[in-house]
């Protein structure tokens, strides 16, 4: 096994694999950056903190200006909420080239105070260069909306969004439209279809998983939050996309495929690869891999679409459903950084896949009513009390009121835009945020019932 090898294992999420091979590179005497480098990385994924920095530290001392290693200690430090060095990380960056917008981009996310004056002009003045690429243009967008939000100037703020998510969409081009695919044309159409080949498997040793699911920005890092709070020794996945990334292996030859006729299409899954390939995902991102996988997170939003899957590989598994207003999370998704998502750089798209989200979660709950719990992020922010003990109780975990203290937590860690967010009180919600916007949707009114500009 080679430093290549190694390299591709972590870009699959194979980190267990990884780990090894770029541990048998040091102890050969390999004490390249690159291997310490890669070392910082797969120990962050694997929630060692201490031994993340400790490697980005030391390929620091052999190149302290290496603007890669630099970038992902920032984020680690800005993850575990040490914001004051990940400001200073950030400055560094930008002093060392101006032209790295998503140092811009860091700073913001810990604090808007973080950008001046100056920095603003530096990204203007980018927006007409050659010196940047399309996804960093796209950036300098997204801040400047910010900006422009924070004068209550709201239609020259959806101008720059506007932006920012024709740019991002076209950054990535041919992914989005494969995603676009199969969220329009696959999942949504064939989660109720699916066919099972080589199902006699006994699956029946693991626990009781718990999948957080629903649309982003609708509070899953905070039930995230709570529920790892306990000593419970519940280890968190975060947003793995292991299940999609398992069945993508299977079908996505077959609907990426320039001679893929849909109407001929059959959504069959070979059971036992796909019980094989998210049992290994799951054990290649945790140390101790029989105990993890009797208890664990994984809040992978889009799993709605998955339930039935999940149930044949995980019987005993739960499901937290988290939402709030629809037209709330429509605004606040097309006002939030989700580049990877390739649905929410369009208000129609995202309109579409909300309504898509809601006739299939509602088809599960009637399916599997006693597997889904519903949580209402404006009943969970004003009776947070109550409804984190119906949370517990619904998981079969043990309710202390430490658990609301999450925020107070050493080790609380993040890897989402809710990561400054989570390490404050909960706060109660507020209903009137987003009517500024709701015009946005008054076009689309007729096409979905749900959308009442009204109210």
């Amino acid at each position: 096994m080679d430093y290549l090898t190694g390299q591709k294992l972590v870009k699959q999420k194979q980190f267990g694999k990884a780990l090894k091979i770029f541990l048998d590179l040091l102890k050969n005497g390999n004490k390249e950056i690159g291997v310490l480098f890669y070392l910082g990385r797969i120990y962050s994924e694997f929630g060692d903190y201490k031994k993340s920095i400790s490697y980005y530290e030391k390929c620091l001392t052999i190149d302290p200006n290496s603007i890669n290693t630099l970038f992902n200690l920032a984020i680690l430090k800005h993850n575990i909420g040490e914001i004051n060095s990940a400001q200073k990380i950030y400055i560094k960056l930008i002093n060392l080239n101006k032209n790295n917008i998503p140092s811009y981009f860091g700073l913001y996310t810990l604090n808007q105070s973080f950008i001046s004056d100056k920095y603003y002009q530096n990204m203007i003045e980018l927006l007409e260069s050659d010196e940047i690429n399309i996804y960093e243009k796209s950036l300098i967008n997204y801040l400047l909306s910010k900006k422009e939000k924070n004068n209550n100037n709201y239609q020259k703020e959806i101008e720059y969004l506007d932006n920012f998510h024709s740019m991002c969409f076209k950054s990535n081009f041919e992914y989005n439209n494969q995603s676009e695919f199969y969220y329009k044309k696959i999942i949504s159409k064939f989660y109720n279809k699916i066919e099972f080949d080589n199902i006699n498997i006994n699956n029946k040793k693991h626990n009781s998983p718990l999948f957080i699911i629903g649309l982003p920005r609708s509070g899953s890092t905070l039930i995230e939050s709570i529920l790892t709070s306990e000593d419970l020794e519940i280890k968190s996945f975060g947003e793995s996309n292991f299940i999609n990334m398992s069945i993508l292996q299977q079908i996505g030859s077959e609907i990426y495929n320039k001679d893929f006729i849909l109407e001929n299409f059959k959504f069959k899954i070979d059971f036992k690869k796909i019980y094989d390939s998210v049992l290994e995902r799951y054990s290649q991102s945790s140390f101790d891999n029989d105990k993890k996988l009797n208890l664990f997170i994984d809040k992978s939003l889009e799993n709605f679409h998955n339930i039935e899957i999940i149930l044949k590989i995980f019987p005993k598994a739960k499901f937290l459903h988290t939402f709030r207003n629809s037209k709330d999370a429509v605004i606040s998704i097309y006002q939030s950084m989700l580049s990877e998502l390739s649905w929410t750089h369009k208000i129609e798209n995202i309109l579409d896949y909300v309504d898509s989200y809601k006739n299939i979660i509602n088809y599960f709950k009637k399916k599997y009513p006693d597997k889904i719990m519903d949580i209402d992020l404006e009943e969970l922010t004003t009776g947070s009390e109550k409804i984190s003990k119906k949370i517990f109780n619904f998981c079969e975990l043990k309710w202390t009121s430490r658990v609301l203290d999450f925020y107070k937590r050493d080790n609380l860690f993040s890897k989402t835009i809710s990561s400054t967010q989570i390490r404050k009180k909960i706060s109660s919600y507020n209903k009137f945020k987003y009517k500024e916007y709701f015009y946005l949707l008054e076009k689309f009114k007729n096409k979905y019932p749900w959308v009442d500009v009204k109210n």
